[in-house]
């Protein structure tokens, strides 16, 4: 065969062999592989979204390649066109940026880091207010010049400024990173409100017109007493499981707190804690026991205790509190908030020992989880106390002392009623012929047990005669009044356990005074020139 048909023969077959490896017989050709991409060099600069200033510092990241912005809030950064780019900077929102085909990059972040004063209407500043984002679980204090720094805070919401003394603060977020506020003093001039005025035709327009007509500004309504069961509707599960829904509720808080608002009224819950026949009854661990029947121990009018230093009854009752301060309460007060007393004692026992140590610690708990229960809720909180075992050095057998209960609520609220004071009591011989001094000097005592604690003093004022006392006049009521009015109190309440008042006593309403239950911080005073 002659090298020319060796030519062709060889190119023949190897036609063949390419024909058929192919599908539909056409020859097959490998094309080479595509040039993988480079990564290109790109610009990037990041800045604050409000101000438009850059972010030095900032660390900008894509795939394992990081690096950090300059003075100038610039950087280059190497990296695939389309790739995702995250930037994080202190004070500041991550962000994120796309690599584009082509050119620069700039990255916005928002600060999440609000600073600001607190002062008062003088422009003096204020310590120890809590500032928070509503809805949020943590909170900052402001230091002794005023001064707080709030990190985490969202794009929308509302930042709130609570201190016992004065009207809640509410702002709402925008894009500022500088919040500077000035509180109002507020004072609670409260009636108490017992159950029998939702069950009485009239009994509220009555008292809502004793309330047009003077200087009062808030009511103290009862939800919960002695039996345990609560007066409003709620799906609460804890106290649907302990039986304490009544099946028809005496007002609907949702109808309620609204109509009361509107007429600027300060509306604080009043919540018996301890004395509770419901609980008792549906969860005999958590009660005080009865050794000789086993049963729950009972008083000498046959109300059952709550253990305070059995587990579970700190968490019920904070439970109790912040449903009412999520349905909009401005306070919620805590009464009974102690250790069982008058009945027989020698048949009564706790789950830990009865000693004044064992007793002060199982209230202190107690008040610690609800007080951290209710630190960022609207609501501020408040416990009523006898003010006798403030005045004396032990706690009287009933677990209240002023190291017990001033650091955990923002209103210590002494029942300082004369007619409950023994002869002796303050240097005077008959103590209920003293309204003025005895108000007065409890005032004294408790003002400076305060001092140490951002706590404020608002007392319950006698308007009823007690035992062998007749029912006070409009004078000894004012008197107890101008007591606290002198001792520079926040307010007073007053106690009528039929809601039947002294109306005489009372001031004319108070021309130009919000006395609605929540109030925006005014502007901080500008500084003088």
């Amino acid at each position: 065969m002659t090298r020319g048909a060796r030519s062709s023969a060889l190119i023949v077959s190897l036609l063949a062999l390419v024909g058929g490896c192919s599908q539909d017989g056409l020859p097959f050709i490998p094309t080479p592989e595509p040039t993988p991409e480079a990564p290109r060099e790109v610009a990037i600069t990041v800045v604050d979204r409000s101000t438009r200033e850059a972010i030095a510092g900032a660390f900008v990241e894509a795939g394992e390649t990081r690096v950090l912005t300059d003075e100038a809030g610039g950087a280059i950064l190497t990296a695939m066109r389309g790739a995702t780019v995250s930037v994080t900077a202190a004070e500041h929102e991550a962000g994120r940026a796309i690599v584009p085909d082509e050119g620069p990059l700039s990255a916005e972040l928002r600060r999440n880091v609000l600073r600001g004063t607190v002062t008062d209407e003088a422009g003096a500043p204020l310590a120890d207010v809590r500032v928070f984002v509503d809805g949020s679980e943590s909170y900052v204090l402001t230091d002794a010049g005023g001064a707080y720094e709030l990190p985490g805070i969202p794009e929308r919401g509302a930042v709130i400024f609570k201190r016992a003394g004065y009207r809640l603060g509410e702002i709402p977020l925008g894009d500022e990173v500088t919040m500077d506020v000035a509180l109002e003093r507020f004072e609670a001039r409260a009636l108490y409100v017992p159950a029998a005025v939702f069950e009485s035709s009239g009994a509220l327009e009555d008292l809502l017109a004793l309330v047009d007509a003077t200087e009062i500004n808030a009511l103290v309504i009862d939800v919960k007493e002695v039996d345990g069961l609560l007066y409003y509707a709620t799906e609460l599960e804890a106290a649907v499981d302990a039986g304490a829904v009544r099946e028809a509720p005496l007002f609907e808080l949702e109808e309620l707190l609204p109509m009361l608002r509107e007429r600027g009224i300060y509306t604080i819950a009043r919540m018996v804690v301890m004395k509770d026949n419901a609980v008792t009854a549906a969860r005999p661990e958590l009660a005080v026991r009865n050794v000789v029947t086993g049963e729950p121990w009972r008083d000498y009018i046959g109300g059952a205790w709550l253990d305070p230093s059995a587990p579970g009854v700190a968490e019920y009752v904070a439970a109790i509190a912040a449903d009412l301060a999520d349905k909009g309460f401005d306070e919620v007060q805590l009464d009974y908030v102690r250790f069982y007393s008058d009945g027989p004692f020698a048949e009564a026992d706790t789950t830990l020992p009865n000693s004044q140590s064992v007793r002060l610690a199982a209230m202190q708990h107690v008040l610690r989880v609800v007080a951290e229960t209710m630190a960022t809720r609207r609501a501020f909180l408040a416990a009523d106390v006898f003010p006798i075992s403030f005045i004396l050095g032990d706690d009287q057998g009933i677990g209240q002392r002023p190291e017990v209960v001033m650091p955990y609520v923002d209103y210590a609220c002494p029942m300082a009623y004369p007619s409950h004071f023994g002869p002796g009591v303050f240097g005077l011989a008959v103590p209920n012929d003293h309204p003025y001094e005895v108000v007065d000097q409890t005032l004294e005592i408790m003002n400076e047990q305060a001092s140490e604690w951002p706590v404020a003093i608002r007392p319950w004022i006698q308007d009823f005669g007690f035992g062998p006392f007749l029912k006070y006049t409009p004078a000894q009521v004012a008197a107890q009044i101008q007591a606290a009015a002198d001792r520079s109190s926040s307010g007073w309440m007053v106690w009528n356990p039929r809601a039947n008042f002294s109306v005489a006593a009372f001031g004319p309403p108070r021309p130009g005074e919000d006395a609605g239950p929540v109030t925006e911080a005014l502007p901080a005073p500008s500084a003088s020139p």
